[in-house]
């Protein structure tokens, strides 16, 4: 995760359109709804993240090269000699890129944000 200016300056307007949509839906601001709305808003953003994540770890790098191999045996378009060096076994993870990471970092930042609204309210 990368703790850059921007990633801070998305989450905080994130942060700041769930206020307001709390403050126009219910005319209060509150604890637990404050903590729903932002988990819900972090939690598809973790998501994403840990998919990319995973992926660029080279976690099916594998699988994705052993399928493409099988792919183009059943083909038979070319010879076994030309499949080995027409493929790359960490293709899948060096596609992916690092572009996960910032969606990563607000993500965790909003869910860390929840968590801590949550912690507050039951103290």
């Amino acid at each position: 995760m990368n703790f850059t200016k921007k990633n801070i300056l998305i989450s905080f307007i994130i942060f700041l359109a769930v206020l307001l949509f709390q403050w126009f839906n219910y005319q209060t601001v509150q604890w637990i709804p404050l903590a729903n709305s932002l988990f819900l808003v972090a939690l598809p953003l973790v998501i994403i993240g840990l998919f990319g994540f995973v992926l660029s770890n080279g976690a099916f790098d594998f699988f994705h090269y052993s399928m493409k191999k099988v792919a183009k045996l059943r083909k038979r378009k070319q010879d076994t000699d030309e499949i080995e060096e027409d493929n790359d076994p960490q293709a899948l993870s060096k596609s992916i890129g690092q572009g996960y990471r910032s969606v990563l970092t607000v993500g965790m930042i909003l869910l860390v944000l929840s968590i801590l609204f949550l912690w507050d309210y039951f103290l």
